[in-house]
């Protein structure tokens, strides 16, 4: 008999993104146990029994598959390591050949949806990671696209006066993002835009700072009550 507690956790959601992947990449309902490989070792059948007794795949002769609950919980895997990939390679500039094996290890701390939530927030709700694969939408991205129809636009929008809170970055410019970062640029803060010419100029609680069009644009702002 298998024991659960044999297998770290870690490992099992390896083997789940590697069902995803095979499943992404293929088009087909379900994968042949010699492509399952985690790093560069094929699985064994052990930890697939672990996955087919806690209902997260099914296993019908050298075939496995995820079931409705193991897709999703693929899908929430998949979902933190790719938004990891995302943050190493706009916000700290590791390198692509890096970002594989750090996000690997990162990707387990963001079982906090919040957290999750806040990164896919500053990195402006991302569509794809680094390697142009679809990052799974989470419950924030929905959320931040009924915010933009209505009153979220960017600050370069706000009238001079207007004030708004800061909704997400949304920049592919990685030295931009970790400038704005530096100035406070961080969801949830409050700005007001102070003037639009020759550059906008804005505070941040007690501090004065101004940047160019570019800058304003990738700044969205949710704007107060007051303004609409």
């Amino acid at each position: 008999m298998v024991e659960l507690s044999n297998f770290a956790e870690e490992f099992l959601d390896e083997i789940l993104e590697v069902l995803w992947v095979q499943l992404e990449e293929g088009g087909r309902e379900s994968v042949s146990r010699q492509d399952i490989v985690v790093g560069s070792v094929p699985v064994q059948e052990e930890p697939i029994k672990v996955l087919e007794k806690k209902g997260l795949v099914r296993v019908s002769g050298d075939q496995v598959q995820l079931t409705d609950t193991g897709f999703e919980e693929a899908r929430r895997t998949i979902r933190r390591h790719r938004l990891s990939e995302r943050m190493f390679l706009d916000i700290f500039d590791i390198k692509e050949e890096e970002i594989e094996e750090v996000a690997c290890r990162f990707e387990h701390m963001l079982i906090r949806p919040e957290l999750e939530e806040k990164i896919c927030e500053l990195l402006g709700h991302p569509r794809s990671c680094p390697h142009d694969r679809f990052i799974p939408v989470g419950e924030c991205c929905p959320r931040a696209q009924i915010r933009v129809d209505q009153k979220v636009v960017p600050k370069s929008n706000l009238r001079q006066g207007e004030t708004g809170a800061i909704a997400y970055v949304h920049t592919g410019d990685s030295e931009r993002l970790k400038k704005l970062m530096a100035l406070g640029i961080l969801p949830g803060e409050w700005v007001t835009l102070q003037r639009r010419y020759p550059s906008f100029v804005f505070t941040v609680g007690q501090s004065r700072y101004a940047v160019d069009q570019g800058m304003a644009d990738a700044i969205y702002v949710k704007r107060s009550e007051s303004s609409t």
